[in-house]
């Protein structure tokens, strides 16, 4: 379950929404509605939008989707119901935003018709994982054969997508109401497995109940009309429950519009597939705080759990962790970091468990070496680096860019030799 919270902070939202917001971005971690939390959303490149006239030898991006009519809101904050019931191979998708919105979006790869052979059917013959009932948990899912690391486990595209100021700007109700035709314009097989997804508490009606799946389910996945943050709903993506040291990693793929979750290790059968709502990165008190405050449980997974002893050690690294990495990002002359300091830090990611983003002390460790031009050992990191996020993370991100710019000419990197400039 991925519980976020919603009117108590629309102030917050509001302000964030003044800002602007080029480039789409991917939270790192599911975060409560409308509170994106910048440190865990990881920007990525620009998706080509295409704006073209169409042709009488080309079909307009549009003829695909269907509205009934249904809107709420005036003017330019009109919001309504768009649904592509032959998307991917008949899952269908509802969107529930502007129709100057709608019109980008038809535009993307995932949604044109020359693309849509890319796109492969949901097929469940060959799932490696089942969904069981845990205690304390509700329904999870675990593994049914051995996953191998870097395995991809699952890759769905989502049923309902909607816009982040039609939440903020409608309220509830009318919101509700875009939700019941959102959810009937699906085609019948993903409408029944996106019923089947936790409300976390009783919903009082039909509309009620399609809000509180929202609210507990959702992913932040970008700004897929080049203005706007969209969160979206998947079916059995939703089912992966928390975990502090998790044995999943997941992006969202803005080419092919696929939530893609992939194993960080190797998963034993009956092991629990989880991945992270919380940065794993905080203190056992923080952790169990906000995962309290934003998603309404106290974390039972073994990190938590585990004797005081253990749980100091723990937060211990973790405070570790964060100081290094501000000595390692302080590219002055007067820092003290070195490769050694970059060294440990990889080190204390590997002690900590935390392996779905160890290309962040991968990076920087390329980067103290070839700052001290030790190019062996910065082309080393370097693809250690690009090679963890061109899996785990995704394949439209800048660091991966630079990363592969050091590897293709060393001495030619923006920070080649800076930690000798002065020595």
């Amino acid at each position: 379950m991925l519980r976020f919270l919603l009117a108590s902070q629309i102030t917050l939202a509001l302000t964030y929404l003044t800002q602007p917001h080029q480039k789409p971005d991917t939270c790192t971690y599911p975060n409560p509605l409308l509170i994106p939390q910048v440190d865990n959303c990881v920007p990525t490149k620009s998706v080509p939008i295409e704006h073209k006239k169409p042709s009488n030898e080309a079909k307009s991006p549009l003829k695909a989707w269907k509205s009934s009519g249904l809107c709420r809101g005036i003017r330019a904050d009109r919001f309504c119901v768009f649904a592509n019931p032959s998307f991917n191979h008949g899952a269908g998708v509802s969107v529930i935003t502007t129709g100057k919105s709608i019109s980008t979006i038809a535009t993307l790869p995932a949604f044109r018709d020359n693309d849509e052979a890319r796109l492969e059917p949901n097929l469940k013959s060959t799932l490696p994982y089942r969904e069981v009932e845990i205690v304390g948990k509700d329904i999870g899912l675990i593994a049914t054969r051995t996953i191998e690391a870097g395995e991809l486990i699952m890759a769905r595209t989502p049923a309902i997508m909607v816009d982040e100021k039609a939440i903020q700007i409608l309220g509830q109700k009318p919101v509700s109401e875009l939700l019941i035709r959102a959810a009937n314009d699906l085609p019948p097989q993903h409408r029944e497995s996106l019923l089947n997804l936790s409300t976390h508490s009783a919903a009082s009606d039909y509309g009620n109940r399609l809000y509180k799946i929202l609210q507990t389910n959702s992913f932040r996945t970008g700004y897929h009309d080049g203005s706007n943050a969209f969160y979206s709903l998947f079916t059995e993506v939703s089912r992966l429950n928390h975990d502090c040291r998790p044995t999943c990693a997941y992006y969202f793929d803005h080419i092919d519009f696929r939530h893609k979750v992939l194993a960080l290790r190797d998963i034993n059968v009956g092991e629990e597939l989880t991945i992270a709502y919380y940065d794993p990165l905080q203190t056992h008190s923080i952790r169990q705080e906000r995962l309290y405050k934003e998603w309404g449980f106290h974390c039972s997974c073994k990190r938590c759990t585990a004797d005081a002893f253990s749980i100091a050690e723990s937060d211990s690294r973790v405070k570790q962790i964060h100081a290094l990495r501000k000595e390692l990002d302080d590219h002055s002359a007067a820092s003290k970091a070195t490769p050694e300091k970059a060294e440990l830090l990889v080190s204390l990611y590997e002690q900590e468990g935390i392996l779905g983003r160890i290309n962040e002390a991968y990076l920087r460790a390329a980067i103290e070496y070839i700052g001290v031009d030790d190019i062996a050992n910065a082309m080393k990191y370097a693809s250690l680096c690009v090679d963890h996020a061109l899996r785990f993370i995704g394949p439209d991100r800048p660091f991966i860019e630079d990363m592969q710019k050091l590897i293709a000419n060393p001495a030619g990197h923006a920070k080649w030799k800076f930690r000798l400039t002065d020595t």
